[in-house]
């Protein structure tokens, strides 16, 4: 398959399938409305509850007493705080694959009121911008859609934020993190981002958007260069934690 037909296939994946079909487990369902999801696939969703870190958002233990992980203790994190509403696991992960490698980029519309409620539940206030973790130039014409921006094109319409999505690039085509260690994603992702214009993010408090959040090092190298760049704040939203 070339890049054009690539891009046109992602382009049909946005605009089908419509009403009445459920955009995970694919069957109709009459019952389902403009989230695009059926009832038993959305039970099958775990939803984090209970106590969670205030710096990455991860699932902490029950009777764990510091409010922060151990890995948000002992790494510095140039972010204020993430909101992951899903764990990484079971149905998730599956429709996470699914979107972001089965060219079904239409899957957006159901994955975006998840953060948008997300988002509305949590305590991040005084956005500014929202921003997509970019991908290199070479998986987007491989993938023909970045999952991200496609999530931050329908949070910023439901919630009338400004968008940007072209000063924020990825200037490195960067390994797939989830085969390395802790110590190679690190490595893997700094210096991998470069923000175009410093202007468009001074002083601005940004909500930075990715779909999962592992070790935190995209999102942490994505931050420490947008605060670079003169950003006062940067806040992530993720649709899963591991």
């Amino acid at each position: 398959m070339n890049k054009i037909e690539g891009l046109f296939d992602a382009f049909l994946e946005l605009i089908y399938p419509e009403k009445g079909i459920c955009f995970i487990c694919e069957e109709y369902d009459e019952t389902v409305d403009e989230r695009h999801i059926c009832k038993r696939c959305f039970d099958e969703l775990i939803f984090i509850k209970g106590n969670t870190c205030t710096v990455c958002g991860k699932p902490l233990e029950v009777g764990y007493l510091p409010d922060r992980c151990p890995d948000c203790i002992k790494f510095k994190r140039y972010f204020e705080k993430v909101i992951s509403p899903l764990e990484y696991t079971g149905l998730v992960k599956k429709v996470i694959y699914k979107y972001k490698y089965g060219r079904k980029a239409y899957m957006y519309k159901a994955l975006g009121p998840i953060l948008v409620q997300a988002f509305e539940e949590s305590d991040m206030k005084d956005i500014d911008i929202i921003v997509p973790v970019p991908l290199h130039k070479s998986k987007i014409a491989y993938r023909g859609f970045n999952q991200s921006e496609l999530l931050c094109r329908y949070i910023s319409r439901k919630l009338n934020i400004p968008l940007d999505t072209k000063n924020f690039k990825r200037i490195k085509n960067t390994k797939l993190q989830n085969k390395l260690s802790r110590i190679e994603r690190v490595r893997n992702v700094r210096d991998a981002f470069k923000v175009v214009d410093n202007h468009v993010f001074k002083n601005k408090n940004i909500l930075l958007v990715d779909d999962i959040y592992t070790t935190g090092a995209t999102v942490n190298e994505c931050s420490k260069t947008l605060l670079k760049s003169g950003a006062n704040k940067v806040y992530v939203l993720t649709l899963a934690t591991t």
